[in-house]
């Protein structure tokens, strides 16, 4: 202590100048400290936003979703963060993380999920998603999945053998739509060679079968849910008054989409091909007339005739173009008898809404699903031969 003293002492008898260099020093050891906490500071904030925060602060949505429903079958077994794993596949959150944070906030709530079939929807917060799963009554007991693009004719096989039913009950029921349910108007101001249907108007979605229910109440629902969704996308009104077009024909665009798209990326595409080579004044100068070639229409003409479809294979070239044929497209102008199948939202909403373009063709090209367009044949056979060396037959 007496050593301390003395040496204050000592340093206040110094000579001033020896004090001014000192505090000289003192100030850049000051100013080289300050200098390095800001380092630190901006080192750390950047650190803190491009390292810890990707490790440790999990993304997420807000709120209970998006509207568009996503089924997910939870299976026996799985742990939470199976689920979790699950979950961020579909698109219903934005990271395993988030969930499986969720539950063990909620002490491991997520333990008491039970296996099964639970319609939810894309970009849930793990919050809500969570909530939504551990609620007993959102678990689907007798579920049944109509798939998108599914014709009536599979959809019937399919409910007879879940339900039980003979496959006769639902044909019969089929066969009056506007009393299941579908709005009259879907059939008004037909083409030649129109019939009204059923196709189109078994909305694809996971529903919960009662097991006293009949045919006719089963098929009721599904368009109860194609009506809803209709109205929720504003479809009827956006085709009469933007495209100025009857409801049936883009409903018919929209089954081609769904046949033919292999990513959801492209249905406006497509439409617009469509609506290029079907709904133009006049034959296109470019086609000779105003057709389609597919041989998803003309296979689905076999099944409403009771044909079974012929793989693609097993074709010889001429089908298509047989005039006598309403179902082929390729010489039959305009529009076909019915709807080929079931779309779902996406492919609904590319028909309601066509990208602007003039093309007439599209080929899948890439393993992915993703097309290429083009205006002419030429371009088309360019696309095509990509298509091939993709290894897209």
């Amino acid at each position: 202590m007496l050593g301390d003293l003395d040496s204050q002492s000592e340093h206040a008898d110094a000579p001033r100048r020896h004090r001014r260099r000192e505090s000289s020093s003192s100030l850049i050891a000051m100013t080289l400290v300050v200098a390095l906490f800001g380092v630190l500071g901006v080192g750390g904030w950047w650190a803190y936003n491009n390292v810890i925060k990707d490790f440790f602060i999990a993304e997420d949505y807000e709120g209970d979703g998006n509207g568009t429903e996503v089924t997910v079958e939870i299976e026996q077994g799985w742990f939470v963060a199976d689920i979790a794993n699950h979950l961020y596949d579909e698109g219903v959150i934005a990271s395993a993380k988030a969930f499986t944070d969720a539950s063990e906030d909620d002490g491991d709530i997520g333990q008491q999920i039970q296996p099964g079939t639970y319609v939810m929807q894309e970009e849930m917060s793990a919050a809500s998603a969570l909530e939504f799963l551990t609620e007993p009554e959102n678990r689907l007991v007798n579920a049944f999945t109509v798939v998108e693009g599914k014709t009536s004719f599979e959809i019937f096989d399919e409910l007879a053998e879940f339900t039980g039913l003979p496959v006769e009950d639902f044909e019969a029921a089929a066969e009056d739509p506007v009393a299941l349910g579908v709005p009259e108007f879907w059939f008004e101001n037909f083409e030649t060679d129109q019939q009204v249907s059923i196709e189109g108007f078994l909305f694809p979605a996971t529903y919960e079968i009662q097991e006293d229910a009949t045919a006719a109440q089963i098929l009721t629902e599904m368009v109860t849910k194609f009506n809803e969704v209709m109205d929720e996308i504003s479809f009827v009104d956006t085709v009469r008054n933007e495209l100025e077009l009857e409801p049936w024909m883009a409903l018919q665009v929209a089954s081609i989409i769904q046949a033919e798209s292999g990513t959801p990326e492209d249905d406006a595409k497509i439409a617009q091909v469509m609506y290029n080579r079907l709904y133009s004044d006049g034959a296109v100068a470019e086609l000779s007339c105003n057709c389609l070639g597919s041989e998803a229409i003309w296979n689905y003409g076999r099944e409403f005739e009771g044909l079974d479809p012929i793989p693609s294979g097993d074709m010889n070239g001429d089908e298509m173009w047989d005039a006598d044929n309403r179902w082929a497209a390729s010489v039959q102008p305009g529009y076909f008898p019915t709807p080929i199948g079931n779309p779902g939202q996406a492919a609904l909403e590319g028909a309601m809404s066509p990208a602007e373009g003039s093309w007439l063709y599209f080929v899948t090209a890439y393993q992915d699903g993703r097309a290429l367009f083009a205006d002419t044949l030429a371009e088309h056979e360019d696309n095509t031969d990509v298509a091939e060396q993709n290894g897209i037959q």
